[in-house]
């Protein structure tokens, strides 16, 4: 029976591994995971070792906090891998956790392979050269990366996004407005303030405070706020209850339905800028975190942007309003600007199906083609 260690630190790295999962369950049967994933892997079967929301740590100011804690998790674990010797491990993105891991699990004859590359074209360039000692393999999910890594003789395969093969190449927005119970006929804002709980506390009341500019600009508007968890749905609600809107509508879940219903998203930028992105969708990407983080980051950063639509096309498709530039008033300004040039809303679709059909792949079977002869 196949052992499969499989690690995922926060929401994105667990879609992108149940989607791995469900197709090697269709291939191999009695296959057993361990590792540390969310609520998605544990429904094809993963065994987390503990609750992955203690890898969703945000910032170099909060990972530093956190660092006794993150490395106690991570000596824990890499012993426990050791004594179960899985057949394989793959790491999912979060490098600064998973490739001390995957180093001494090669060092100890276990194939070890990551899946999403680090972003070393935007910052930390430097950590290109460690990776060959700590995996056997590396499949990179943007078209770009597999040059860069040539460099140091890593293994690389193109796999695609994954994202790119489950959104529609032509999204059906009225579906998805009867999946979600939107009967609205104004224009739909979504909001996306993250994922982890301090991207929440960060931008969803400047999120709330642009609405309600909006509102006083824009007519027959609706607001939709996709939640992935319980406790920021309860944190959710109450902010909206401060500010007293009605035109809004928090949904557990459903981010696809929601982005594919919207005119256009303000959202932190992430994943979720390119989810909007292969909707098809107009976006304000906004981004705030302590001044510290920040200070760190500007330092290390090599390129001019920060969300993954505007770094895949080489342009500013979209704004960005990092900091305190990220501002209700900006934002408002910036929604209603877009949603009036219709020259910009048809060209943007365009560029965005184009970055659609380049990302998608048969992305799970280029993996298995690469780990199947390890799986006993």
């Amino acid at each position: 029976m196949p052992k499969v260690a499989i690690l995922a630190g926060e929401p994105s790295g667990d879609m992108i591994a149940c989607q791995l999962m469900s197709e090697l369950n269709k291939r191999y049967k009695n296959i057993e995971y361990i590792g540390i994933g969310g609520p998605l892997m544990s429904k094809y079967g993963l065994k987390s070792y503990f609750d992955y929301s203690h890898l969703s740590i945000r910032g170099y100011f909060e990972a530093i906090k956190n660092l006794p804690k993150l490395l106690k998790f991570r000596y824990s674990l890499i012993n426990y891998l050791l004594q179960q010797k899985p057949d394989i491990f793959i790491g999912i993105d979060a490098p600064d956790f998973n490739f001390a891991i995957e180093k001494k699990l090669k060092a100890n004859k276990i194939p070890t392979f990551h899946y999403v590359a680090p972003s070393v074209w935007a910052w930390r360039k430097n950590r290109i050269y460690k990776m060959k000692d700590c995996m056997n393999h590396l499949f990179s999910i943007f078209p770009h990366e597999k040059k860069i890594f040539k460099k140091i003789k890593l293994p690389i395969t193109y796999v695609g996004h994954p994202l790119a093969s489950k959104i529609p190449l032509n999204p059906n927005k009225q579906k998805a407005k009867k999946i979600i119970g939107i009967d609205s006929k104004g224009t739909i804002i979504s909001l996306l303030p993250g994922s982890r709980r301090s991207e929440v506390r960060w931008h969803f009341d400047i999120m709330l405070k642009a609405a309600l500019l909006i509102n006083k600009k824009l007519q027959n508007c609706f607001f939709l706020v996709p939640v992935n968890n319980k406790l920021n749905y309860e944190y959710l609600l109450k902010k909206i209850k401060q500010y007293s809107l009605t035109n809004i509508k928090v949904i557990f879940g459903h981010s696809h339905e929601v982005l594919s219903s919207s005119d256009i998203s303000i959202l932190a930028s992430g994943t979720a800028s390119l989810e909007a992105a292969l909707f098809k969708k107009p976006m304000i990407i906004i981004y705030r975190m302590s001044w510290l983080s920040w200070f760190l980051l500007k330092r290390m950063h090599l390129i001019s942007f920060i969300g993954l639509p505007n770094i895949l096309l080489d342009k500013f498709a979209v704004p960005e309003l990092i900091q305190k530039n990220a501002q209700p008033n900006n934002i408002a300004c910036r929604v209603l600007e877009l949603l009036s040039d219709k020259k910009y809303l048809k060209e943007l679709k365009y560029d965005f199906t184009k970055l659609h059909t380049e990302l998608k792949r048969d992305t799970s079977s280029l993996i298995i083609n690469q780990i199947q002869r390890y799986l006993k």
